[in-house]
């Protein structure tokens, strides 16, 4: 690692950080939120998880315990979970699960910092998307051009569900690796400092990792990527909605979504559908647009190939009917 590029890589976030204060912090333990707490030293970290075996707390505590002045673990059960769940999905007016997964454990960390007297917190929100750490980008490790290109087409459509919740709940969310004046920096390197070897594998996110490994230490510098719903262990949903509903239910709600237009992919998909539609009118007649997903009918407004309505990916929107 160049120690120029470290230099000027640590004071630009040091200064984000500065800017973009909080007394509290959002920690998963990830190499994000960890770098972060390296920097800041917040009065309260906040981890969050389905049941107390989500392999973020683990990572979170260690982190913790050398940064951080007050840690707390929450603990999310079963019936807050799905509690949670129906007002994200009211919040953003979806049904995908991946989006409902995710936004749960924002949601609920967000929650027990305002309970816990904060009106504001700081997020990891943006550093997967600038340094190249999403594990589907591994693809194009050999072909850095290609992966410039990806990179570009995610900061064109990349949006994160923590300010939305923030405002929901009043809480002001704060976003370092977001800050203008950081990321326009970040998307200056080339990707050349985001993708290296270490150990005889090529990771993302390589010059974050290097130069911040001394500060979080070397199992969060080389911790696998996992995604929100996997470290925080919202993913077991599927599998708890699949026990619940049986064959002939999911047939008959997926035969029922369909007269409105909506392609059902999972049991987990029809129960999230179904608290939507609770709300909300079909996808097909909620607002007008001139682009519609062909798997929900809801208006498509992404410049990507996404569907933040239903999930479908990836998708071809089609004229308004």
């Amino acid at each position: 690692m160049q120690d120029y590029n470290c230099r000027k890589l640590v004071e630009m976030l040091t200064e984000s950080v500065k800017r973009n204060y909080a007394d509290a912090l959002l920690l998963s333990g990830g190499l994000d939120s960890s770098i972060l707490a390296s920097i800041l030293r917040p009065e309260y970290t906040v981890a969050a998880g389905f049941g107390p075996d989500a392999p973020d707390f683990g990572y979170a505590r260690k982190v913790a315990a050398r940064y951080s002045k007050r840690h707390v673990e929450l603990v999310i059960g079963q019936e807050k979970l799905l509690d949670i769940v129906e007002n994200v999905i009211r919040l953003f007016r979806t049904f995908d699960p991946i989006e409902i997964r995710n936004s749960s454990v924002a949601f609920a960390a967000i929650e027990k910092a305002k309970q816990d007297g904060y009106r504001s917190i700081m997020t990891g929100d943006g550093g997967d998307e600038l340094f190249a750490g999403y594990n589907f980008l591994q693809r194009y490790y050999d072909d850095l051009q290609a992966l410039q290109t990806q990179l570009q087409r995610l900061w064109d459509v990349m949006h994160f569900s923590s300010a939305k919740i923030g405002a929901q709940l009043g809480v002001d969310i704060r976003t370092p690796f977001l800050d203008r004046s950081f990321a326009e920096f970040a998307k200056s390197l080339s990707p050349e400092v985001k993708v290296g070897s270490h150990l005889g594998e090529r990771w993302g996110k390589f010059i974050l990792r290097g130069c911040f490994e001394q500060k979080v230490g070397s199992e969060i510098a080389w911790r696998r990527k996992l995604a929100q719903e996997q470290g925080a262990a919202t993913d077991r949903l599927q599998d708890l909605i699949g026990l619940a509903m049986s064959g002939s239910e999911f047939q008959a709600g997926s035969a029922s979504a369909a007269k409105s237009g909506v392609r059902i992919r999972s049991k987990e998909h029809l129960y999230y559908f179904e608290i939507y539609r609770r709300y909300f009118p079909p996808p097909k007649e909620d607002g007008s647009c001139k682009l519609r997903c062909p798997d929900c009918g809801g208006c498509f407004e992404s410049q990507g190939r996404f569907c933040r309505v239903c999930g479908a990916f990836p998708v071809t929107p089609v004229k308004s009917w």
